[in-house]
């Protein structure tokens, strides 16, 4: 625990806050994790949510400084890896996720397949960016794997993150319904279906400290952090799934 506060101590010093950019599903968990942390170890901790796509090329391009990356699928966390900004060594995958249908609290639909899309009874059908959002990609996967992603195209309305899109649901017409992770819904919602992983990739997380980070024992040491038992629960009790710690 000694050397672990030692680790911590050039923060402090310089007032200078560990820096997470973590996907945007995950902002309201990390908001709790931060603050154990913080406390834990006592250093600051500042957080950039936003889709992991955005956060990726905010990083590879410079409008974005951090020490450590969050992703909520492998293909943006490649990304960065190919841009020499992580080792790919030093990824692991904290947690996992659940892809469902949802409808606004009031709704009278109802679901029983993901072909029931295509009826007249569902006018809208929410999802994020699939070019930035991974939520949207695996979306748009489960659609084009049950062959409805052309026939419910006229009815697709895009969000650039997660958490706009739970807020715009929230508040959509009696037609419509979103395509979400089951850790983002609320009591604003209902949820109409959940979509079998075998219709997508399977949602995965994947973190790493980046090599730009002014602070790389801390960065590190908050990705091992993740790894602990007391973190596992806390996510397992936010919805989400708890996988083994290194990356596939």
């Amino acid at each position: 625990m000694a050397a672990l506060l030692l680790l911590a101590q050039p923060a402090l010093a310089e007032n200078r806050p560990l820096t997470l950019a973590v996907a945007n599903s995950t902002c309201q968990l990390m908001g709790q994790i931060t603050q154990r942390f913080s406390v834990q170890y006592g250093t600051p901790v500042r957080t950039i949510c936003k889709s992991s796509g955005r956060l990726a090329k905010g990083l590879m391009g410079g409008a974005i400084r951090a020490d450590y990356y969050l992703s909520a699928n492998k293909r943006w966390m490649d990304k960065v890896i190919l841009g020499g900004l992580v080792a790919s060594e030093q990824v692991s995958t904290p947690w996992g996720n659940r892809l469902v249908i949802a409808a606004p609290s009031s709704s009278p639909l109802q679901l029983s397949s993901l072909e029931e899309l295509a009826e007249d009874a569902v006018s809208k059908i929410l999802i994020g960016d699939p070019s930035t959002a991974p939520f949207g990609r695996y979306a748009k996967q489960a659609l084009r794997k049950n062959d409805l992603w052309q026939r419910v195209r006229p009815k697709i309305s895009t969000r650039k993150h997660i958490t706009l899109l739970a807020d715009h649901l929230a508040a959509a017409g009696a037609g419509s319904v979103g395509i979400l992770f089951a850790t983002n819904i609320t009591q604003a919602h209902t949820v109409l279906l959940q979509i079998p992983e075998k219709n997508h990739r399977k949602v995965r997380y994947y973190g790493a400290p980046l090599k730009q980070s002014t602070l790389p024992a801390l960065a590190t040491q908050f990705s091992a952090y993740l790894q602990q038992e007391e973190i596992k629960l806390l996510a397992q009790q936010a919805g989400f799934q708890n996988i083994t710690a290194k990356a596939p």
